[in-house]
């Protein structure tokens, strides 16, 4: 029997694929195979940097929101330099937010505060810091407004004074609040110092008002 297959010297290749443009690999030759290793590391590489990326860009957008934060619940962020100064003078003397609340002098302004303290209680009429007081009703009524449970001020007098002035001194001194006045002066005067008044009733305000 004849053995009709072709012999590898029969085989001749297509003019093409021999032929090569210059600077074009023929299609015989074989690429060189990239080592799977060193696609492993070239992949990884390519990883690492993503997420070094990723955590820089974290790290700024949080430090800009921290900033932003820190600067807008700053007390004294957004405030002037005159509005600085306005509140150390407040600090220094604590009738001064109190005058620009209700205008005028800070006495005068104490006055007013003094007046819608004691609005609607009765036997109170408070014009000045002298005579106004000279019964200690004035000063159980401001008080009672704190410390209610230390003054039964429905059943006080302004005949009793000397209960009234114990009554109030005792009620503030239970808060700290030490008493500048002298119990005997106070009920045997009309017109006691207006000074020395308006000093007692700052202590009270500067206590529970600021």
């Amino acid at each position: 029997m004849v053995d009709k297959r072709s012999s590898y010297t029969d085989l001749t290749m297509p003019d093409h694929l021999l032929r090569a443009s210059p600077g074009t690999p023929s299609a015989l030759q074989r690429v060189p195979n990239m080592d799977s290793k060193s696609l492993s590391v070239s992949r990884r590489c390519s990883e690492e940097l993503k997420r070094d990326m990723s955590a820089s860009e974290n790290t700024a957008s949080a430090s800009l929101i921290t900033s932003s934060l820190s600067a807008a619940s700053s007390p004294t962020a957004s405030v002037t330099p005159s509005a600085r100064g306005r509140l150390r003078e407040e600090r220094k003397d604590t009738l001064s937010a109190l005058a620009r609340e209700y205008g005028g002098s800070k006495r005068n302004a104490l006055l007013k505060w003094c007046q819608k303290k004691t609005e609607g209680y009765l036997n109170i009429d408070i014009t000045n810091f002298s005579s106004s007081w000279n019964d200690g009703l004035a000063f159980c009524a401001v008080l009672h407004t704190y410390l209610p449970a230390h003054i039964p001020y429905l059943e006080l007098s302004s005949q009793d004074k000397k209960r009234n002035f114990t009554l109030a001194f005792q009620a503030a001194e239970s808060v700290g609040i030490k008493s500048s006045l002298d119990i005997g002066e106070m009920v045997h005067t009309e017109r006691p110092d207006w000074q020395s008044v308006m000093t007692y009733v700052t202590a009270i305000y500067k206590y529970f008002e600021t």
